[in-house]
């Protein structure tokens, strides 16, 4: 980095100085951030990291793009524990190949990501990197003290539920990697596939309604791809999850970019990951209710299996075309190359 670190620190961070209160003490400027945290709620931290050439690239993300992203997949991880996000901090390593304007960019997605879920950026660290871009993101958020949603929470006799629709972020990503270096243009088809790829959202509202309601079960945010997060579930559970595929909501652009591509969108939903719905479990007797504080606030969801019994095991079964077989433990490789 050839600009003056600590000038460019202020840059990028500015719009978070001079917002202290509403249980921020100390923020931005001082050598650690200092909160206290809101009565009869306990607090909620992850962190998730993203590496240029392993969790993205250049050309099928744009600088804001990333920085947008990287805030989502830890906001949905605060989702997926019914809690609500509020402050995180921000590590980067920034490598020659990446100029102070592009930089800025990052951060550019970064605050618009913390203000469209209320989420105050209170920190971090900016080094430099020999080579390839690295950026950290760690949020800390609430939930009710006791009332925080595990994996290891499902029970026999539930069902299993998604939010949304998922296979639509790596349908969008493939694109992507078709039209890399063809200098053609997205087709307005396909552009919602490509927006779930780079502009994701994060479920808290969908967090906040199964929190609130009595006989939730388990629950994980689809980051991995929808077989990965469902095998978590069984095995935290000790668990068996039965999957009617046909009854997960496909979204018919993805239909029809998998029929062009001649893929089956069901490994897209299963394997791609990076969707950030919402999976879980929940007693039988509350679907009901669930499903119209759903449709009230105008979030899809829909059963797509249940919970069997069999103890002492852990599996994933799914069922499609009328064959029950065991589902897979796969999903998104953080470690290589997409397809």
């Amino acid at each position: 980095m050839a600009h003056d670190e600590f000038s460019l620190i202020r840059q990028w961070t500015r719009r978070s100085d001079g917002q202290e209160g509403d249980g921020l003490t100390v923020g931005i400027g001082d050598d650690a951030a200092v909160f206290t945290p809101t009565p009869a709620m306990e607090v909620v931290a992850c962190c998730d990291a993203m590496v240029e050439t392993v969790h993205f690239l250049k050309e099928t993300m744009n600088p804001s793009d990333i920085g947008y992203k990287s805030v989502i997949s830890n906001i949905s991880d605060i989702a997926a524990m019914g809690g609500v996000p509020r402050y995180a901090l921000v590590s980067i390593a920034v490598s020659p190949s990446w100029s102070a304007e592009m930089t800025s960019q990052i951060y550019d997605g970064i605050h618009e990501a913390c203000k469209a879920y209320g989420v105050r950026l209170i920190g971090g660290d900016t080094v430099s990197a020999p080579d390839a871009l690295q950026l950290s993101v760690t949020v800390l958020g609430e939930v009710e003290k006791g009332r925080a949603i595990r994996r290891s929470q499902a029970k026999a006799g539930q069902v299993v539920f998604v939010t949304g629709y998922v296979g639509c972020s790596a349908a969008g990503l493939h694109l992507l990697l078709q039209l890399k270096g063809t200098g053609e243009t997205i087709p307005a088809r396909y552009r919602q596939l490509v927006r779930e790829h780079q502009r994701p959202s994060a479920q808290v509202n969908a967090g906040r309604i199964l929190q609130a309601v009595r006989g939730n079960g388990a629950l994980n945010d689809i980051s991995d791809g929808l077989a990965s997060e469902l095998w978590e579930i069984a095995e935290a559970s000790q668990a068996v999850l039965s999957i009617d595929a046909s009854l997960i909501p496909i979204r018919e652009d993805l239909r029809f970019y998998a029929e062009r591509a001649g893929r089956d969108p069901l490994d897209w939903v299963f394997y791609g990951g990076e969707d950030y719905q919402l999976v879980g479990t929940a007693d039988a007797e509350h679907v009901g209710a669930l499903q119209e504080q759903f449709a009230a606030a105008g979030i899809p969801f829909a059963v797509i299996g249940r919970v069997d019994a069999r103890e002492g095991q852990s599996a994933v079964a799914c069922t499609r075309g009328g064959r029950q077989m065991p589902l897979p433990k796969a999903g998104f490789n953080h470690f290589g190359r997409p397809e």
